[in-house]
C-alpha cells in the first residue's frame, strides 16, 4: 500500500491538476505566502506537550485530507459542505471544522488548472453572546483581503508549490 505522501502526489498528478500557495514580495523584498504563515500554528515546537504535538497532527492530517478533496474535485466552488463561494465573491472557501474553531482556506482555480490557497481564517464554531456581528465583519475583512490577494497573483503571477 503507497504511503500518504505518495498517494497524495498520485491524486495531485492523476487529476493533472496543481496546488500552489499565493506569494508576494514584502517591504523588505522577501517572500511571503499567507496560507503557509497559517500553517506554522501547527508546527512542533520543542516545548510541546505530547499531548499538543499528537493534537496539532490530527489538525495538520485533517487539514491535508480536505485539502485532497478539493484536489480531488479539481477547485469546484460547488461541493457542499466543504466548499463553497461566498454570494458575490470571486474566491472559493474549503471549510475544515478544528476543536473549537472552523477554519476557512481561500482559494481560486486559475487558467492553467492550478489551485492557488490564498490565506486561512479561524473562525470560531460558536458565538459568544453580541459576537457575530464582529465574527462577521472579520470575515468580511478576509475576504476583501484574500480577493486582494487574488488580483495580484493574477498581475504578478508569485507562489510557491505545496506538497501534501
Amino acid at each position: 500500500m503507497p504511503n500518504s505522501l505518495a498517494l497524495s502526489n498520485q491524486i495531485i498528478y492523476n487529476k493533472a491538476i496543481g496546488l500552489v500557495c499565493f506569494a508576494y514580495r514584502n517591504e523588505k523584498g522577501e517572500l511571503q505566502a499567507p496560507f503557509m504563515d497559517y500553517l506554522e500554528k501547527y508546527a512542533i515546537r520543542e516545548r510541546d506537550s505530547e499531548k499538543r504535538k499528537r493534537h496539532k497532527v490530527k489538525q495538520i492530517m485533517n487539514l491535508k485530507g480536505h485539502l485532497e478533496y478539493l484536489i480531488e474535485y479539481e477547485g469546484s466552488y460547488d461541493k457542499p459542505p466543504f466548499i463553497q463561494k461566498y454570494h458575490g465573491r470571486s474566491v472559493g472557501i474549503l471549510k475544515v471544522s478544528e476543536s473549537e474553531n472552523l477554519v476557512r482556506i481561500a482559494f481560486f482555480v486559475n487558467r492553467g488548472n492550478t489551485i492557488i490557497l490564498l490565506d486561512a481564517l479561524d473562525k470560531p464554531k460558536l458565538y459568544e453572546k453580541g459576537k457575530k456581528a464582529q465574527v462577521d465583519k472579520g470575515i468580511d475583512r478576509f475576504l476583501d483581503r484574500v480577493e486582494r490577494y487574488k488580483a495580484d497573483h493574477e498581475s504578478k503571477n508569485l507562489s510557491l508549490p505545496l506538497i501534501l
